[in-house]
């Protein structure tokens, strides 16, 4: 008879998502989450079935943390400024090297068509609609294509998460940010 193992499923989710994180899809070996996690093989795989099926609920708990930090409501140019403060404040820490987890498996799965490329698409195009709905509400008054804006707050954005991981200059990912928001009247 087999003995039970106990553990928090979540906790697994997360230091499986972190070492993903660090070391992207292809880079992180089964090895490397059996350390990281202290699972064994057979209880990693009884648990998550296969490596793909944990990376894509890694994805999961990522773009649930990531929608908790959408716009919902309120005011859009508050937002966008807070949004964007918050970005290069957590750029500048020295520890955070890893970008962005759905900007990095994007560039992964630059040119898949499997389930975690297809998550990964999807992640990023629920981080366009976010972008979208307050560019809209930014707009909602004059004849002006908030497209324009959408792309220039993504660009931004992701430009500031991936040159942080290797440039920790405050005054230089804030100029990014304001280059993005100054045609919306906002600095930060």
């Amino acid at each position: 008879m087999s003995r039970t193992v106990e553990f928090d499923k979540d906790d697994i989710i997360e230091k499986a998502m972190n070492t993903f994180w660090t070391k992207g899809y292809e880079g992180t070996t089964l090895k490397d989450l059996t350390e990281v996690t202290g699972l064994l093989k057979g209880s990693l795989y009884n648990t998550f079935k296969s490596k793909e099926n944990l990376f894509l609920l890694c994805l999961e708990k990522y773009g649930s943390n990531s929608k908790t930090l959408f716009y919902v409501d309120g005011d859009p140019k508050e937002y966008v400024k807070n949004f964007f403060k918050r970005l290069v404040d957590e750029g500048v820490k020295k520890e955070n090297i890893n970008g962005c987890l759905i900007m990095n498996s994007c560039l992964e799965f630059a040119d898949s068509d499997t389930a975690p490329a297809k998550k990964t698409k999807a992640l990023f195009k629920t981080v366009e609609l976010n972008f979208e709905r307050v560019a809209k509400a930014l707009v909602q008054d004059s004849d002006e294509d908030p497209q324009k804006y959408q792309t220039s707050l993504i660009t931004a954005a992701f430009s500031i998460r991936e040159i942080s991981k290797f440039k920790k200059d405050k005054k230089f990912l804030k100029q990014i940010a304001n280059n993005a928001l100054r045609d919306l009247n906002i600095m930060i």
